[in-house]
């Protein structure tokens, strides 16, 4: 029985223009135009395998619904194995009986998902959150102007990433075999 370890995380990529200075008269207040759509964000369930494979769903909004369907892609993307654990936070889309639900749907399929939560308010305990804070520094470099920009950014920076191999086991040594 093949079993895979994978960091699990969800990350929200707003468009933000950062803040700048400027130079005006004294008692006057600056005008800038900012031509950009405040909505303009995705989020992102995202994993990452110890060999540095990411899979990622992006959607609108992160929810139950969108958890279970990345818990879709993932045993799509590992069809070679047949037990997964997934190391999570305690968010409350990890949770509740439509998850449980789905688990069991995939348990009967021959896929046995196991989540693992971390211990509450933990998150630099989970190795993905790395990895997300250097792959929100390229996009937010990117000046993106429509919602299709946005998507295909976050998918090119995703498939462009490098993730080091050994990432899970640097954390989790006893999980890999290593003391």
């Amino acid at each position: 029985m093949k079993v895979v370890v994978l960091a699990q995380d969800e990350s929200h990529i707003r468009v933000e223009y950062p803040n700048i200075r400027v130079v005006c008269p004294k008692d006057e207040k600056p005008k800038i135009k900012a031509n950009w759509n405040k909505n303009l964000k995705t989020s992102i369930h995202g994993c990452i395998d110890n060999e540095g494979k990411w899979t990622i769903t992006q959607s609108d909004t992160a929810n139950r619904e969108t958890f279970c369907r990345h818990l879709d892609k993932v045993v799509e993307d590992y069809p070679e194995y047949q037990v997964f654990m997934l190391l999570v936070d305690n968010a409350k889309y990890h949770q509740g009986d439509m998850v449980r639900e789905h688990i069991y749907k995939l348990r009967g399929q021959g896929k046995n998902i196991k989540l693992v939560h971390f211990p509450r308010y933990s998150s630099d305990l989970n190795p993905i959150e790395q990895e997300w804070r250097s792959f929100k520094k390229e996009i937010h470099n990117k000046i993106i102007m429509v919602k299709e920009r946005l998507t295909s950014a976050v998918a090119e920076g995703i498939a462009a990433k490098s993730s080091p191999k050994g990432l899970l086991s640097k954390y989790f040594p006893v999980l890999f075999g290593q003391n």
